[in-house]
């Protein structure tokens, strides 16, 4: 079943403020041997609901507002309260499973709508928030906000029974608890960037800029690369990206300087070097992990820089410092782990990218288990 089969059965308005939330039907629901099953194309997923809940999707299929729902249901006996909860309970349920959504909002911002044009690599993009959603996300990308009339990509948001819906140019992407949109609307300006920019090689490392060179930090989900380049932020080096960095051509590099999302666990690492971190809004990953957001004070130019030095992090507990020489088979394996291609595929021009960087660049691996010790070893490597 086709995605498109599902969207063209909406939810009209009603006259009070709950029914004023519009939804496009996007599941179907069908009764096999006394059993309720709703399935959801988007997702490919099927899932069982009670009579109660199913009535309460009939009547949305219908066309029938949610206050009409509750209004028909405390007539056929139920407590109105009740009701209520039933039918609020089953719209945030439902949207969740992406099995409904709102209508896609207007070109133009909705009255009260707060708008924001942010730059990265080159690529324009205005994102347009409901007002009581706008913080703390809006302050997240803050630091990227440029001046302009013309976006490339329109990205708006829209509210509804406590989820937070996501479109581009009007076509319905995704929905996220609250809590949860600073890292969804980080992810989406990544997806942009990468389905849109000008580059050979997407690196999956971190980019801070060292006397007009850029050194990147590679390295495997918890050897600490954000905590890191965060602590060599502090040290003075220039920061420009602290997970994805574009190579174009010439093996230069452009870094994606997105506020670095810290971890609970770095919390207390970072409490010396960045104070008011404590005092920053606390924000999920879909995977539940909580996050604080540093944004950066000042971020390296969004021009092509050369590669000084390549290093891989290996974090162990009481490991010895140590920093040393990679040969040049082994960084290129580094680099490409988690590399993404655009057409998803090297092609011979980002090899010949990749291999202009190990040709001009220091290459080495840090060994390391204190944050100082590493800190210190590639300021020394740097110099």
């Amino acid at each position: 079943m086709n995605h498109h089969e599902a969207v063209n059965r909406t939810v009209g308005p009603g006259p009070a403020a709950h029914s004023r939330a519009t939804f496009v039907i996007q599941g179907r629901l069908a009764r096999v041997r006394e059993q309720n099953i709703l399935f959801s194309p988007s997702r490919q997923a099927i899932f069982t609901v009670n009579d109660t809940a199913a009535e309460i999707w009939r009547s949305l299929e219908g066309g029938m507002p949610p206050d009409a729902i509750s209004a028909e249901m405390t007539r056929a006996g139920v407590d109105r309260l009740e009701a209520n909860e039933h039918v609020e309970a089953a719209l945030r349920d439902w949207q969740r499973l992406s099995l409904i959504r709102p209508h896609a909002p207007l070109s133009a911002p909705a009255q009260g709508a707060v708008s924001q044009m942010v730059a990265i690599a080159g690529l324009k993009m205005r994102l347009d928030y409901p007002a009581a959603c706008a913080f703390p996300a809006i302050a997240v990308f803050r630091h990227l906000e440029v001046r302009s009339e013309r976006a490339d990509v329109l990205l708006q948001l829209v509210e509804r029974e406590g989820r937070v819906h996501l479109f581009r140019d009007g076509d319905w992407i995704l929905s996220c608890a609250p809590d949860e949109l600073p890292v969804m609307l980080k992810g989406q300006l990544l997806i942009e960037v990468l389905d849109r920019g000008a580059y050979e090689l997407a690196l999956h490392a971190a980019a801070l800029l060292r006397h007009e060179r850029i050194v990147l930090l590679c390295g495997k989900p918890g050897a600490g690369k954000t905590t890191l380049t965060l602590a060599l932020v502090h040290a003075g080096f220039g920061f420009a990206s602290d997970d994805v960095t574009l190579l174009d051509s010439r093996g230069h590099g452009v870094g994606l300087p997105f506020a670095p999302a810290v971890k609970a666990g770095a919390w207390p690492l970072l409490a010396e070097h960045y104070p008011d971190l404590d005092a920053v809004p606390v924000c999920r990953r879909p995977d539940g992990r909580r996050v604080r957001f540093a944004v950066p004070s000042d971020v390296a130019p969004p021009s092509p820089i050369p590669i000084g030095c390549v290093i891989q992090l290996r974090r162990g507990r009481d490991a010895k410092a140590c920093l040393e020489p990679v040969d040049p088979a082994s960084a290129l394996r580094v680099l490409l782990n988690g590399a993404f291609a655009p057409g998803r595929e090297l092609s011979g021009a980002a090899f010949d990218a990749l291999t202009q960087v190990i040709g001009s660049a220091d290459t080495y691996c840090l060994t390391y288990s204190k944050l100082d010790d590493a800190v210190e070893l590639i300021t020394k490597a740097c110099r």
